[in-house]
C-alpha cells in the first residue's frame, strides 16, 4: 500500500530523500498546471514548481503532521507566486472558454450575460480566448488566486481558506466577486 502524503513528508523530514521524490511525482504536474494558470508561461511554471520543492526541502521542519500536505504545498506555492509576481510582471494568459469554471459545470462562455447567439458565434475562438485572458488579468490578485485554485486546481473552499489563511467566507466572497467581475468584463467586451 502506498504511503500517504503525510507519511511521506514525515519520512522526508527524518531524512528519507526517496519520500520527497514520491511527493514530487505526485504533485509536479498539478503544480505546473497551477502556476501555468497564474502566468501562462510554461517555462516560468516549471521553474516555479521546481522552486516550490526547493523551498519544501529548506522548510521541511515547518511541516506539522496534523496539517494536510497539500495545504502545506499550496501555501508554499502561493507564497512563491507572490514573490515571483512582485519581482516580474506575469506573462499574458490564455484560457479555453469551453473549460468548466464553476462547481455546477458551466464554462466561461456560460457565465456571459444574456447576449444574442449571433454575437457569440461571430467571435472567433482566438478572440474569445483573448477576451477571457484579458478578463482574468483584470481580476485583483486575491480573486484570481481563488479562482485558479478552485476552478483549475480543484481545491475546496476550506483548503483554499487554509492555504491563504483567511476565513472560508472570504474565499466564497472572492469567488463570487471574481465570477461577477468576469461576467461584467466579458459582457462589455463581447457586446
Amino acid at each position: 500500500m502506498p504511503r500517504s502524503d503525510r507519511e511521506l513528508m514525515v519520512a522526508y523530514s527524518k531524512g528519507d530523500d526517496q519520500a520527497l521524490a514520491e511527493l514530487y511525482d505526485r504533485y509536479e504536474r498539478a503544480l505546473v498546471n497551477f502556476f501555468f494558470k497564474m502566468c501562462y508561461d510554461r517555462d516560468q511554471a516549471e521553474d516555479l514548481t521546481h522552486d516550490t520543492f526547493v523551498r519544501i526541502m529548506r522548510h521541511r521542519r515547518k511541516y506539522k503532521p496534523k496539517a494536510a500536505f497539500r495545504t502545506f504545498l499550496y501555501t508554499v506555492a502561493r507564497n512563491l507566486w507572490i514573490d515571483a509576481y512582485r519581482s516580474r510582471k506575469a506573462a499574458p494568459r490564455t484560457v479555453s472558454t469551453d473549460r468548466q469554471t464553476t462547481e455546477d459545470g458551466r464554462s466561461l462562455l456560460d457565465l456571459l450575460p444574456s447576449v444574442e447567439d449571433g454575437v457569440i458565434k461571430r467571435v472567433s475562438d482566438a478572440e474569445a480566448a483573448r477576451c477571457v485572458r484579458d478578463a482574468l488579468e483584470d481580476l485583483p490578485d486575491g480573486q484570481r488566486m481563488v479562482f485558479v485554485m478552485a476552478e483549475y486546481q480543484g481545491l475546496k473552499y476550506r483548503e483554499i481558506a487554509d492555504i491563504l489563511d483567511v476565513p472560508e467566507g472570504t474565499i466564497k466572497s472572492r469567488m463570487h466577486a471574481a465570477v461577477k467581475r468576469l461576467r461584467g468584463i466579458l459582457g462589455r467586451t463581447l457586446s
